[in-house]
């Protein structure tokens, strides 16, 4: 487990321009590209006329002297050298995931809880896979974050174990992109104050048109604190 996540740390630097990362927010989520002049971030914000939620552009000028590496303002690097995290994770999907499935992964990433459920389910080739059984969804919107995590599976053997889409959750379409809902759901759509990242609206969509009556779904529950002040 350390090495696989060192092979994603290397990565994960060497492709700082042009890959993007997100950036924990109390305005919203933010996913960040960086130029040698500007910033150029999108933030996700809900539209108050229709309730959908929207990416918006946003330019902020940068240091050209000393500008800060555009990884060090996300939270990406965070997670992957998380051990206690990333340890958490893959002993729920090795339980959960115990036999050959359809696993979902809905904000992939770089792809980490992909292969962990790949690897759990001991897929060797996705064209030996039947096409409802034995598979892993990987769904990513961001396209830096797409081509990246696609060099990740390849560094890691895993890009013929994998489909990745790049698109949001909900335009996927069973049927059309994958042959059959999903057994299981791994997300790590989760920000500082745990429903940030548009997480009810991507899982209530999952639950009504992707995933199968008593699918199963890491993580599973979560508890949030709150301190009151007099």
């Amino acid at each position: 487990m350390r090495c696989q996540l060192q092979t994603l740390t290397r990565i994960v630097s060497v492709a700082r321009t042009p890959a993007g990362g997100r950036r924990r927010s109390n305005k919203g989520v933010s996913r960040l590209m960086t130029t040698k002049s500007t910033s150029v971030m999108f933030q996700l914000k809900v539209n108050p006329l229709t309730g959908n939620s929207e990416w918006v552009v946003i330019e902020e000028e940068v240091d050209a002297i000393s500008p800060k590496p555009m990884l060090a303002t996300t939270s990406y690097l965070d997670m992957l050298n998380d051990a206690p995290r990333n340890r958490a994770y893959r002993n729920a999907i090795d339980r959960i995931v115990s036999k050959q499935c359809h696993v979902l992964d809905i904000g992939s990433g770089t792809g980490l809880l992909s292969m962990m459920a790949a690897r759990a389910m001991g897929i060797d080739d996705l064209s030996a896979c039947s096409k409802s059984k034995g598979m892993v969804t990987a769904c990513e919107s961001y396209l830096p974050m797409v081509k990246l995590m696609k060099k990740v599976l390849r560094a890691n053997n895993m890009d013929r174990k994998i489909r990745v889409f790049n698109k949001r959750s909900d335009e996927l379409k069973v049927g059309v992109d994958i042959a059959s809902r999903a057994d299981v759901l791994v997300s790590e759509i989760l920000d500082s104050e745990l429903l940030g990242e548009g997480l009810i609206p991507s899982l209530q969509h999952a639950h009504d048109k992707l995933l199968v009556q008593n699918y199963r779904t890491v993580p599973y529950r979560a508890t949030t604190y709150g301190q009151g002040t007099w």
